[in-house]
């Protein structure tokens, strides 16, 4: 079978309720995807950045610790790893205050095997940040050399959203290396204004890109392709942690679609096999809700096999 590489962040989140930090976690709906992939089994390679310093070691080592690769992690030794500040408020809303102290010179890794069929991931902030552009490009040439499926997961912090006129040619460019946009609701109203699946897909994505995976606010899904459309309710209660819910999701996604050999993506899928990868996400991501936890769990994979 296939393997994954995913590319993005290696943040610390702490996570305050009230003016106390409850827990601290590796951040980032792609490293916990990855985790994810990692725990069920899948060949699957981290790519990213961070400090040889204890947040840097806590990020790794939760990657390690759930049958990540971490080769192609740069640990660099001038700066400081990335930690967020998440902020609770009573009514379930997130603050983020992000600290960081990168070297001049950035995002210098050692560039994963990709064999034809593997599937790329990348998306997050690392996406859009100008210093890392131009690395993170021809990483992605060499992936659609490589003939791998590149999925891209649009999203950023929110407080980008006032600058969103400066990264969106980055973010069309994203769109048109990818294969399969996978987004949130809330990604498509921030970057076009749009929470509809249709309007995002007729009017933005399309023309970029043939596959669509959308999910709404709440937590169903819509898929498009060029040749068909399946929407099929997640049936999950709104979750508290929607960051695993989501990569969950996700991880699930990819597990499915590796299964189902989506060497080139999955527009020649019948409606049959779009369905079943699906119905796997949903199951993967109702996992997290049921343990609050960012991935999926030990007695969650063991039903898999």
């Amino acid at each position: 079978m296939n393997g994954v590489v995913a590319i993005g962040q290696a943040v610390l989140d702490v996570v305050f309720s009230g003016n106390a930090p409850v827990k601290a976690f590796a951040g980032g709906r792609i490293a916990n995807m990855a985790a994810s992939l990692g725990r069920m089994g899948v060949r699957t390679e981290y790519v990213s950045e961070c400090a040889a310093d204890a947040p840097g070691d806590a990020v790794v080592k939760f990657l390690e610790s759930n049958n990540v690769g971490t080769a192609s992690v740069d640990r660099f030794t001038e700066g400081q790893s990335q930690v967020s500040l998440v902020f609770l408020g009573d009514d379930g809303s997130e603050r983020y205050s992000c600290y960081s102290n990168y070297p001049a010179s950035r995002f210098d890794v050692l560039w994963p095997h990709i064999d034809e069929g593997d599937i790329v991931v990348f998306g997050s902030d690392l996406s859009i940040d100008p210093s890392l552009r131009k690395p993170l490009l021809e990483l992605l040439e060499y992936a659609k050399e490589r003939k791998a499926v590149i999925i891209y997961l649009p999203g950023f912090r929110p407080e980008l959203c006032s600058r969103i006129t400066r990264v969106m040619p980055s973010i069309l460019e994203n769109l048109e290396f990818a294969d399969i946009v996978m987004a949130r609701e809330s990604d498509m109203v921030k970057i076009f204004g749009k929470s509809t699946s249709e309007a995002c897909y007729n009017e933005h994505i399309s023309f970029y890109c043939p596959d669509f995976v959308f999910v709404s606010s709440n937590l169903d899904i819509n898929l498009h392709t060029r040749s068909e459309k399946l929407i099929l309710e997640s049936r999950n209660t709104m979750p508290l942690n929607l960051l695993g819910w989501h990569a969950s999701f996700c991880a699930g996604f990819i597990k499915g679609m590796l299964e189902n050999n989506a060497r080139h993506g999955i527009g020649n899928l019948d409606r049959s096999a779009l369905q079943g990868i699906t119905e796997l996400a949903i199951a993967c991501a109702a996992d997290s809700i049921r343990t609050g936890d960012n991935i999926v769990s030990e007695e969650f994979v063991k039903t898999l096999k």
